[in-house]
């Protein structure tokens, strides 16, 4: 089996603000822990745009008590569950996204798996800082949407395009499939410029060969114009929609300056559309072997 290079610090990072959506991620980052042997690292940010709300210094240190005292609990129900797992906690003042980019740099997190909405007041910071994060972050970002009490990765979504860094996710995919026995769907939109279509199937050759190396379980769908007339975005939607898919994998922007390239407004329109779909969005690095693919 290929050697599959992925960080090794072995940590998530799980943005919490109490809301709903931070739950429903944390919901996910645990069962992803406990099958990965990761630790879990829970951070909240108190905005530095927030001092308006407060009378004096005191009742700001009074509010990061509170934090600490409601992230303990969420840490005491996690351990009860998973006796043998480690979770820290970090507290910090600052712009939300920047606190989380920061602490994901300065612990090497493997991983940030955040929520989608937050919610009002001081609670608000997850949802809304969700883009940024995604942006900005040099690890994976897991957005998730709903609920689940069983979170679960067997069908796993893929679009190829024609880059050098979108094939960056075949590496993660491989990893997750690998634990949870996934299918993994190969997705490409065909093209009728002959050039394009010959890359297209060149790219497409390599990375189902990377699955076959490593044993994991795929599906190739090729999307033409007559069932899947819009742009990749909106097609991915649909198509993980159709396969009931567990999980949508996207490159977070481009590498180059080429057209054909994956872009923010791509990661964009899928992670804020009204799909329920968790999205990894991974941001390019520069370009090296992964999975036995010469990039």
């Amino acid at each position: 089996m290929t050697d599959i290079k992925t960080p090794e610090n072995h940590i998530i990072l799980v943005p919490v603000d109490f809301s709903e959506s931070s739950t429903n991620a944390l919901t996910y980052a645990v069962e992803i822990a406990k099958l990965f042997e990761n630790e879990i690292t829970l951070v909240n940010a108190v905005s530095k745009g927030m001092k308006s709300l407060f009378i004096n210094d005191t009742q700001k240190e009074l509010l990061k008590e509170g934090i600490n005292l409601r992230l303990n609990k969420y840490k005491d129900d996690i351990l009860a569950g998973w006796p043998n797992g480690k979770v820290n906690i970090v507290i910090e003042e600052g712009k939300p996204y920047k606190v989380i980019a920061k602490i994901a740099e300065e612990q090497k997190c493997d991983t940030i798996i955040m929520g989608t909405n937050g919610a009002n007041g001081i609670d608000q910071f997850v949802g809304s800082t969700t883009s940024r994060v995604i942006s900005v972050a040099n690890c994976p970002v897991i957005a998730v949407k709903m609920k689940s009490d069983k979170p679960t990765f067997n069908n796993i979504v893929l679009p190829i395009d024609l880059t050098k860094s979108s094939k960056q996710k075949v590496n993660w995919a491989i990893k997750l499939a690998l634990k949870y026995n996934s299918t993994v769907h190969i997705i490409m939109e065909v093209d009728n410029d002959e050039f394009i279509k010959h890359k297209i199937e060149l790219n497409l050759k390599q990375v189902e060969q990377a699955m076959r190396d490593n044993n994991v379980k795929f599906i190739t769908k090729m999307l033409d114009d007559r069932k899947y007339p819009d742009n990749l975005g909106m097609d991915t939607i649909k198509y993980a929609d159709e396969v009931g898919a567990d999980l949508i994998m996207i490159m977070t922007q481009a590498e180059g300056g080429l057209k054909e390239l994956f872009v923010g407004s791509y990661a964009q329109q899928i992670v804020n559309s009204g799909q329920k779909t968790p999205v990894m969005c991974i941001n390019p690095i520069k370009t090296y072997s992964y999975v036995g693919l010469e990039l």
